[in-house]
């Protein structure tokens, strides 16, 4: 019998309400009405919750009483971010009002038409600044510091501005100028808004360990507290009549309640941002004003301070009579647009077909460009044979002769009978290495570029890869009068060396040939590398005088040239061009620059290759 009256009693524990505390920031009335709603049309009931709702009293520290375990959910403003900056364990489910009631209230006959002429007044603030921090922001963005007014402490007594024993007062839009004009006092309102200071205000916050704790309890009540505040703004009059029968505290009338609720919706939305909805770019923003107040002194992980829900963009639809004229027509739409589905099934096998059979015909048509293109830059490296063996043919004259002057010298010991030191000998012997090595490296550089294969994609550094380009040049631009200016930075990449050599190498004899026909008086070849993590970008440039606007456009064309036939096939650019943009993944463009070098004026073509650092 004991065992059965247990189960009864877990049975009826397991589905028993939850219990949960609120604890309210002030007063009771329409600016907590979402909770009352949820409680009283019974949406937290169904979501299993008993919530007790607790009005303020000046004995309550908002910013703590979640902390402290007196309740499991508060409402705070914009200061709470504040809290989190300083080690609070604070978590904003959702901002109710978009920007802030609060504002600074003024009779309208004391002469106070502007910000500055609050200088020497007094003015009723709170105790605690973190409140009251957007108005202070006003005042400190028109010239006023704490010390240009007399601040005083907050009685919340209006009857104080009414009989001018002070200047100013912070209130809530949604209150004090509703009781203003029910007495027929004229008043003026500063409002921080205006002036570019927007805050949150009644910020629905718990803590991340009653939620992680907690996670569906916390998940129902945030979902249940925004359908209620769903129906208190779509509601304003039902809504003012269950305060002022159920929570009236404040002894408010109905009139001035459904005024403070028209007033407050327009605070709650902002364009068509959801409601409740938390902006960490306006959360960043109000955290810069803190520090610039002093207020704040770190920076705050806003993820953090935000409720993982808090974002989703709900969609209400709301049918008016023009939405069913528009509904309407789109389902006649739709109707007539059955009529094509059945066609499109028909076409559709008979399209996947052609499709099928286009695509292989393009992947044919791709591997046989793939092939012609690989032809002609093999066909490009033959006939840059005859290039590279002037080159070669430069590069030896000088170690030859060497070489010859040193066994011409010990013919002519021998001849003469001139008996030769062991260290001349030596120094002869070690000459002769060392110009037969240079000779032997000629050969390596010349059967690497030769050898190349387009497949294989290996790291290398591009200042080597530039080097080895300047060694297969330099006799031909030393030969031709050509200073070459190399800055290249130094970093790794992966991508066929050899097909970037060749692509470099067709530019550099490009140029070599324009400066030469050009016949300018400053001969200079330029070249300038610069690399990052992503990219490599190359700029070759001349002094030759300028490619032709006319044919700039085409100089990338197969079998385009401007030199006689005798002296050039029109590939090489070409060539240059899909080995970058195809094998390189790369862009190449070239234009036409004026500029100065060691106070000459010269105008060039400029080559701009970039390609990825990986390939």
């Amino acid at each position: 019998m004991k065992k059965i009256f247990l189960l009864l009693y877990l049975s009826v524990s397991l589905f028993a309400a939850q219990k949960v505390v609120l604890q309210l920031n002030w007063k009771n009335q329409f600016q907590f009405a979402g909770y009352y709603v949820a409680k009283e049309l019974g949406y937290y009931k169904d979501a299993g919750i008993d919530v007790e709702i607790k009005e303020f009293d000046f004995n309550t520290d908002i910013s703590n009483v979640v902390e402290e375990g007196k309740a499991d959910f508060a409402v705070g403003r914009s200061s709470l971010i504040i809290d989190k900056i300083n080690g609070k364990d604070v978590v904003a489910l959702g901002a109710i009002y978009q920007e802030s009631p609060m504002i600074l209230l003024t009779r309208d006959d004391t002469g106070i038409n502007s910000i500055k002429d609050l200088k020497n007044k007094r003015i009723m603030l709170t105790k605690d600044a973190r409140e009251t921090a957007s108005i202070m922001a006003m005042l400190f963005s028109n010239g006023l510091s704490k010390e240009d007014v007399l601040i005083e402490p907050h009685s919340f007594n209006l009857d104080d501005l009414i009989n001018k024993k002070t200047d100013a007062m912070a209130s809530y839009i949604s209150n004090e100028p509703i009781r203003m004009e029910d007495k027929g006092i004229g008043y003026k309102v500063f409002d921080p808004k205006e002036y570019g200071f927007h805050f949150y205000s009644d910020i629905l916050f718990t803590s991340s360990k009653f939620i992680k704790k907690n996670p569906k309890l916390t998940k129902d009540f945030y979902d249940a507290t925004m359908k209620g505040w769903r129906y208190a703004f779509d509601n304003i009059s039902q809504t003012a009549e269950i305060i002022n029968n159920r929570y009236n505290t404040q002894h408010k009338t109905l009139l001035q309640l459904i005024k403070e609720g028209e007033i407050l919706k327009h605070l709650a939305f902002k364009k068509d941002t959801p409601l409740g909805y938390l902006d960490k770019k306006q959360l960043n923003d109000i955290v810069k004003v803190y520090q610039v107040l002093g207020i704040a002194t770190k920076d705050i992980n806003i993820d953090s301070f935000i409720y993982e829900y808090n974002h989703p963009m709900e969609l209400a639809f709301k049918l008016k009579y023009k939405d069913i004229w528009f509904l309407l027509i789109i389902f006649i739409l739709l109707l007539v647009s059955l009529n094509f589905i059945l066609l499109f099934i028909s076409l559709r096998n008979r399209w996947i077909h052609t499709q099928s059979h286009l695509n292989q015909t393009i992947e044919r048509q791709k591997e046989k460009i793939d092939r012609q293109n690989k032809i002609i830059i093999i066909q490009s490296k033959i006939a840059a044979i005859g290039e590279m063996l002037t080159n070669i043919a430069h590069q030896w004259r000088q170690p030859l002769n060497i070489i010859s002057l040193n066994t011409a010298k010990i013919e002519t010991s021998l001849l003469l009978g001139h008996e030769m030191k062991k260290e001349e000998i030596l120094q002869i012997s070690n000459d002769i290495n060392l110009q037969t090595q240079y000779l032997s490296h000629t050969i390596d550089d010349f059967r690497n570029y030769f050898n190349s294969n387009m497949e294989s994609f290996e790291p290398f550094n591009i200042q080597d890869a530039i080097k080895k380009v300047n060694e297969l040049t330099k006799e031909v631009f030393k030969s031709s009068r050509i200073e070459t200016v190399v800055s290249v930075d130094d970093c790794v990449i992966t991508h066929n060396e050899n097909l970037l050599i060749q692509s470099l190498l067709n530019i550099y004899n490009n140029a070599k040939d324009a400066i030469v026909e050009s016949r300018v008086p400053y001969k200079y070849f330029f070249i300038d590398v610069k690399c990052d993590e992503q990219k490599i970008v190359i700029i070759l440039k001349d002094s030759a005088g300028g490619i032709d606007q006319e044919i700039i456009e085409k100089i990338f064309e197969p079998y385009f040239t401007t030199k006689h036939k005798s002296k050039g096939t029109g590939l090489g650019l070409y060539i240059t061009y899909a080995i970058i943009t195809q094998h390189l993944k790369g862009t190449i463009s070239a234009h036409n620059v004026e500029y100065k070098y060691q106070g000459h004026d010269l105008k060039g073509a400029e080559f701009h290759i970039v390609i990825p650092a990986k390939f």
